[in-house]
């Protein structure tokens, strides 16, 4: 193997120094005409747009309703962000416009979008759209036409989406409607008949009432029954130990009526008279007065017991009947709650949709585009082109030119000193010390 030293290589381009210079300013020279004559320059117009991300929003004071969070979705704006924004940018129907306006009938849309580059500044909602044209002017027209359009076209998106929302929503409102109309009449029909909810409350509520008043006549009944019992007892004890009659012993000198017709019938003198003794028995009016009395009692208790046993019987009707109202009224009022509970869940539903309706209604008038997106800088012609970079160029086909003319004076130099016909040639490994 044979090894070629590095002097040997320095002494190798030394020898094509010429080769080398006159390679490389002929491609120096070639590019810098091209460049300067022959390539067209290119200019970019840069327009700066400020994004305003729309995000959906709920108010805190519907969170508990439910139907308001799941219709509230129907008429949402769609996410968008910054990246999103972006990317329709360059969509086709903007492109499409472009074309239009710009008479680029022949060009196809790929070809516009190649013009166009759109940047998202980080850490900022902004982005930047750039366009490149062999004419300022040009350049700085598509890129503001960009921006305008792209505008409109958000607008038009959205309010697009806001209409197909409305129309959705307003045919669920009316078949909610027609819902909440069927709902409401099956829930007058039902209150309608007699002995609803509300009328077998007040009954029972009537009930009870009277039930409590028996119950507080029937204690009064029982207290008074027991101190009539009570003074009964004591009144019989009392009669037992009245006598029924009184005997009293007299003469007959103290009834004068009887002193004389003895004296005319016997002849007897008022002396033999007054012997004579007189026993007298009548009955007794501390005895009457306390049979009367006892009586009257055993009247009276026998009321009370009376009483008292009607107003048990009344209670325990009364309970009876409140019994049954209670079960009638729990029927009664299941299927007034079943009913009522449909036509409030209708009327929330009914209610969502048409506050969501409005709101669509709004977003369809709504210029979401011009609301959200702000031009912060519209794009002016540019006064230097961005391309073609004439310094850069030289200097690449310079060290282009030097590459490729070194790697020939080497390519020249092994073919000189090994002779390898053309037909013929050896391959060797050369290594570089």
């Amino acid at each position: 193997m044979e090894e070629i030293s590095l002097r040997e290589l320095i002494e190798i381009i030394i020898k094509g120094k010429w080769i080398i210079a006159v390679f490389t300013a002929v491609c120096m020279i070639i590019t810098a005409i091209a460049s300067f004559f022959f390539i067209k320059p290119v200019y970019e117009a840069e327009t700066m747009l400020m994004i305003s991300p729309i995000t959906s929003t709920s108010s805190e004071d519907k969170e508990d309703n439910r139907f308001f969070g799941l219709v509230g979705a129907l008429s949402q704006y769609p996410q968008m962000t910054v990246d999103t924004y972006r990317e329709q940018v360059k969509a086709p129907v903007i492109l499409d416009y472009i074309r239009k306006e710009m008479n680029y009938e022949d060009k196809s849309l790929q070809e516009i979008a190649d013009k166009i580059t759109v940047n998202a500044i980080k850490n900022t909602n902004l982005i930047t759209i750039a366009v490149k044209d062999n004419d300022p002017a040009v350049a700085a027209k598509i890129a503001n036409l960009v921006s305008d359009r792209f505008t409109a076209f958000v607008s038009e998106t959205n309010k697009k989406q806001a209409e197909n929302s409305a129309e959705f929503i307003k045919s669920q409102q009316e078949k909610e409607k027609e819902n909440l109309d069927r709902a409401m009449k099956e829930l007058t029909d039902f209150l309608s008949k007699p002995r609803g909810p509300e009328e077998l409350k007040l009954e029972v509520e009537s009930k009870l009432q009277q039930l409590t008043d028996f119950k507080t006549q029937l204690v009064q009944i029982k207290i008074d029954e027991q101190a009539t019992a009570a003074s009964l007892e004591h009144g019989k004890k009392i009669l037992q130990n009245t006598p029924k009659t009184l005997i009293t012993n007299k003469t007959i000198l103290s009834d004068d009526f009887l002193r004389d017709v003895i004296k005319e019938k016997t002849g007897l003198s008022t002396a033999e008279i007054a012997g004579i003794k007189l026993s007298e028995e009548e009955v007794s009016d501390i005895y009457i007065e306390a049979a009367k009395k006892v009586n009257e009692l055993e009247v009276r208790l026998s009321e009370l017991t009376a009483e008292r046993q009607n107003m048990e019987r009344e209670i325990a009707s009364r309970q009876k009947e409140i019994e049954q109202l209670q079960v009638e009224l729990a029927e009664k009022q299941q299927q007034y709650d079943i009913l009522n509970h449909e036509v409030e869940l209708i009327k929330q539903t009914y209610d969502a949709y048409q506050q969501k309706y409005k709101e669509a209604a709004i977003k369809q008038s709504a210029e979401v585009g011009k609301s959200s997106i702000v031009v912060v800088s519209q794009a002016i012609p540019p006064k230097k082109p961005v391309a073609p970079r004439k310094a850069l160029n030289i200097a690449v086909a310079m060290v282009l030119g030097i590459m490729i003319s070194v790697f020939g004076v080497f390519v020249k130099e092994y073919w000189k000193n090994n002779g390898v016909p053309a037909n013929a040639v050896n391959r060797k490994d050369m290594s570089i010390s």
